[in-house]
């Protein structure tokens, strides 16, 4: 099974002390399931995420993120089956600065 998806997010960040923040992020996106599964309709979808990290700044142009959040997958009733998937992820980025 897999999913492609496209995803736009808000990103909230609060800077704690100097070098470390952490952050929350809300997205909501649309996907394409290419197998259909037991709970989910081949096709179309939906996805939904929120996400919890701490981002330090390891320098004026580099930094390194971890995070955890929990997401959902399904297609509005638009189809059946539609249980959807309900995801646990966590994870780690770096991030450099062009500027």
């Amino acid at each position: 099974m897999s999913i492609t998806a496209i995803e736009f997010s808000l990103e909230a960040k609060k800077q704690l002390f100097k070098g470390f923040s952490i952050f929350l992020q809300a997205g909501l996106g649309f996907s394409y399931i290419d197998t259909e599964t037991e709970r989910l309709a081949k096709g179309f979808t939906f996805i939904e995420n929120g996400i919890l990290g701490f981002d330090f700044q390891m320098s004026s142009k580099f930094s390194i993120q971890f995070f955890g959040g929990v997401g959902h997958v399904s297609n509005l009733n638009s189809q059946l089956p539609n249980s959807g998937y309900n995801i646990f992820n966590t994870g780690f980025g770096f991030q450099y600065s062009i500027k």
